[in-house]
């Protein structure tokens, strides 16, 4: 396998006497999905707050394509390629479908404020915001207020507005949360589709899309690594079964 595109070396957090990540090794490739899994309270919001930059570690660090990022702040981060979606769905329930990925295209872009041209008649802000809306499949509701999207177009939304900042590395806690089982379906089958366009960490409890999406899976234990490997080995590891997948089933 190449070189990890993003990858965390003993990452350790703790909030008095509880210790949310302990010493956590963790590597993430271009072009595979990697998904994170654990009871709750393992410590995988915890582990994915660290690696975008919301979150400091206490102890370890976290590079990304070589380059040593443990002390960058979230925006900085995210400039250089480092995305994160949250388990809540966050879109402007009262802007356009179009407009809230138009918003994501211009936090990235070099000058936020455009004097001269209203942001929602500017073609290069709405050419970026149609091309991520193309990419997971909404383009067709662009001008429909995000108010009125079902919960699963929503967070296709907001995969949207992720991808239109121009990420390397998806960080995506528990994107399948609150779906049904047609929405779970669509959003798996563009995971996907997005796997060899960027390094993909996932955040999720629906081991059947775990088992279907992932190419490598880690298990989280008490902020510890309990067993890493591919997802059929992570399925017959009686270590797993006994602390997590008996327990979710």
């Amino acid at each position: 396998m190449t070189q990890a595109l993003l990858r965390a070396e003993g990452l350790h957090k703790s909030y008095g006497g509880l210790v949310a990540t302990r010493h956590l090794d963790l590597d993430l490739h271009a072009g595979e999905i990697h998904a994170m899994i654990g009871p709750n309270g393992a410590g995988k919001t915890t582990a994915m707050g660290q690696l975008s930059g919301e979150l400091a570690p206490d102890a370890g660090r976290i590079v990304l394509d070589g380059e040593d990022v443990t002390r960058l702040s979230m925006p900085a981060r995210a400039r250089r390629g480092i995305a994160r979606s949250y388990q809540i769905t966050a879109v402007f329930e009262e802007f356009t479908v179009r407009q809230n990925v138009a918003v994501a295209v211009q936090a990235m872009a070099r000058h936020h404020f455009r004097m001269v041209r209203p942001a929602r008649r500017d073609p290069e802000l709405n050419a970026g915001a149609e091309e991520a809306l193309g990419r997971v499949g909404l383009l067709h509701l662009a001008d429909e207020v995000a108010a009125d999207l079902a919960h699963g177009q929503k967070r296709q939304l907001e995969l949207a507005m992720v991808l239109a900042t121009r990420p390397r590395v998806l960080l995506l806690d528990e994107p399948m949360a609150g779906m049904g089982n047609a929405e779970v379906d669509a959003m798996t089958r563009l995971l996907e589709e997005l796997r060899s366009h960027y390094a993909i960490l996932l955040v999720e409890h629906d081991m059947d899309v775990v088992f279907r999406v992932a190419d490598r899976t880690t298990v989280l234990v008490d902020g510890a690594v309990l067993a890493s490997g591919a997802p059929e080995a992570i399925r017959s590891d009686a270590r797993v079964q006994a602390a997590y997948l008996e327990e979710s089933a």
